[in-house]
């Protein structure tokens, strides 16, 4: 059975957090991703365990908007997703859409906004579990083309 927790960084979980990011980077489903260290770990951290051993996790930050976007106002307090990563061996079974649900109803008792960014290989895999699964509303893109020489 899968269990959604939140949970506060221990020594015990960072490890199984650090090992999980590898699995992530060695994925390579997405750009630029390199394994966490301690530091890069954050709170509100929600996991998901199935009997115990970690298979997901997502985690994030509040902020204070302080210039004027096209949506938001500067002052507004936000919450960023800096990372969300299920195992691939659990994907489509509802398990993204549970951490996020979970961390969803806590953060947005204090913030406004809950924003991400994401440099995901499959762009319209991940747009539409965020925009139909996830309900959130696609704002913008950053999109490169590298010169050949």
């Amino acid at each position: 059975m899968i269990r959604f927790e939140k949970e506060t960084l221990t020594k015990e979980n960072i490890a199984e957090l650090i090992r999980l990011s590898h699995c992530w980077a060695e994925e390579e489903c997405s750009h630029g991703i390199v394994p966490n260290t301690k530091e890069d770990l954050k709170e509100p951290l929600y996991t998901a365990r199935d009997e115990g051993k970690l298979i997901g996790y997502i985690f994030g930050h509040f902020y204070t908007a302080e210039k004027r976007t096209s949506y938001i106002e500067p002052g507004s307090r936000c919450f960023e997703v800096d990372e969300f990563y299920v195992l691939p061996e659990y994907r489509s079974r509802g398990i993204g859409r549970q951490l996020f649900s979970v961390i969803e109803s806590e953060v947005m008792q204090n913030a406004e906004y809950l924003t991400l960014a994401t440099s995901t290989k499959d762009y319209r895999k991940i747009l539409r579990f965020y925009t139909e699964t996830a309900g959130m509303d696609f704002h913008s893109a950053f999109l490169i083309k590298k010169a050949v020489r």
